[in-house]
């Protein structure tokens, strides 16, 4: 970013966790190819701001949109190699795939309420790292289970949420 002829990384406009700065239009690459907003924000909690090109009109929006993309990013890992590991099954009848996807959509859900779950009553130590979250909801959920079913426990089967 050029300001006053001399460029700063993009990061460097925000100095503390909490602090957000929406630069407006601009163009990227500088041939102004493309219209895009900029936008610097340091959620806390995180070690480093997010520096974010976007085609959405606001800060709100972007920081809305960008959380909700985390989300799919670990859905998608839930899905691949980081859980199901679906693209192994290698299956190619329709019926076939689509009765798994069922199943797995139906217990990807009750997961996602296990790990929840496992957060609100403060069992999450159970599962993973004490001093950082490392795990997505999902993760925490199966291995929940796993830890459960290893140890002869029984395992809450209800769809429901953990409040």
């Amino acid at each position: 970013m050029q300001q006053y002829n001399e460029w700063k990384p993009f990061g460097s406009f925000v100095h503390k966790t909490g602090e957000s700065l929406w630069l407006g239009s601009g163009y990227l690459p500088a041939s102004k190819i493309y219209p895009t907003n900029l936008l610097v924000h340091w959620q806390i909690g995180e070690e480093e701001p997010w520096c974010l090109a976007t085609n959405l009109p606001d800060r709100i929006m972007a920081l809305r949109y960008y959380q909700r993309r985390m989300w799919t990013e670990e859905m998608f890992g839930d899905f691949k190699k980081h859980g199901f590991d679906l693209e192994s099954t290698m299956l190619r009848d329709f019926l076939r795939l689509s009765r798994l996807t069922l199943a797995v959509a139906i217990l990807y859900v009750w997961l996602i309420s296990v790990g929840a779950r496992t957060i609100h009553e403060g069992l999450r130590h159970l599962v993973d790292r004490t001093d950082r979250r490392d795990l997505s909801i999902f993760q925490i959920g199966m291995r929940f289970i796993q830890k459960r079913l290893t140890n002869a426990l029984s395992v809450r089967i209800p769809l429901c949420t953990y409040l």
